[in-house]
Formats: structure tokens, sequence, C-alpha cells
């Protein structure tokens, strides 16, 4: 469930629909036609939609970094920005792709995690972002030698893109699926 107008993808104009068909070429649309999560609100203006996926599948798919590590960066900005459906949506992931579930729980109770240097790391560099608009010499030479410079470029986008993500999700009211616990409590 949206706040946003439930659209026929029959009554999409034709920049739309061109999208609409490129994203269900690589995803499934839901029954009854929505494509869920920031996706149509996005498809509002196709050209916003394309150029958002693509950095996105860049972001999720290509970077120097650990799955893990990518997975976990965008759940700090989700859990910052307190985007149900985005934890929702890739606290499992984080957890499939090596991120134990104690730091997850570190994360979503925005309590430093306990888990390794690398998964540390990159919790500080982001909520130092969050948090002070700027990453200290000391934790940016940290990144560095860990990560590398190309590592921290990748940090700073995948927080800057998922928190257009989170921002989209929470101003579209996108709701987790029925029958499962939102877990940032709100109230409207």
């Amino acid at each position: 469930m949206t706040r946003q107008t439930l659209r026929d993808p029959a009554t999409l104009n034709d920049a739309e629909k061109a999208e609409y068909r490129d994203f269900t070429n690589t995803r499934q649309a839901k029954p009854d036609g929505s494509l869920g999560g920031p996706f149509d609100a996005w498809l509002l203006n196709p050209e916003l939609s394309h150029r958002l996926r693509g950095l996105g599948g860049m972001l999720w798919e290509r970077t120097s970094l650990d799955r893990g590590l990518v997975e976990l960066a965008i759940c700090i900005a989700g859990r910052v920005w307190e985007a149900n459906y985005e934890w929702y949506a890739h606290e499992p992931r984080a957890v499939q792709y090596g991120i134990p579930q104690t730091v997850m729980d570190d994360v979503k109770a925005l309590k430093r995690p306990s888990g390794t240097p690398e998964q540390v790391l990159v919790y500080d560099v982001c909520i130092s972002m969050f948090q002070s608009n700027r990453l200290p010499r000391r934790l940016y030479d940290s990144a560095v030698a860990t990560i590398g410079e190309r590592g921290l470029a990748e940090v700073m986008a995948i927080i800057g893109f998922y928190t257009i993500v989170s921002f989209t999700l929470n101003a579209f009211e996108v709701q987790v699926p029925e029958g499962v616990q939102a877990p940032f409590l709100r109230e409207d």
C-alpha cells in the first residue's frame, strides 16, 4: 500500500510505457500492475526513473566493495531515514551476503555494531556523514586504508542514492507487505 494513486499500466503515456516495459524486462510487476518500492513514484518522470534505476543497479551490483558491505550501507541509510520498506527489502539481503544478524540488530538500534573491522568502519563512515555531514581526517584515512579511495567514493554514492530511495519511500508512504511488521513505527 502507498499514498500514490494506483495507475493502470494501459493508461501510461508513451514515455512511461517504455520505461515500464524496460523495468518489467528484468523485474516482475505486481499483480495489480504496480512496480513496488520507489519505482512507481519514479515512473511519474520516466527519465528520472531510467537514470535512477541505472545508478541503483550499478551501485547494487558493480562496486569494488563486498556485497555484504554494500547491503550494510544501504541498511544504515534506510535506518537513519526510518524507511520501513527499505529496511524490509535489504536487511535480509545483508544477512544473506554475510552480515551477522547481531550487526543488523545493532544497526536497527542505531548502536555501533561489534562486527568485523570493515563492518564497523562502514557503520562509522555512514553515521559520521549522516550525523555531522563530514568525515573526520582520522576516519577518512582509516577508510582509505581499509576500502580504498574508490571504495569510500562508492560508500558515499550508496548512502546518497539510498537517501533518495528512502525519501521517496517515506514521502509516498510505501508500506511493507500486509502481515509484515513495520520495523519503524510512525505517527501520522
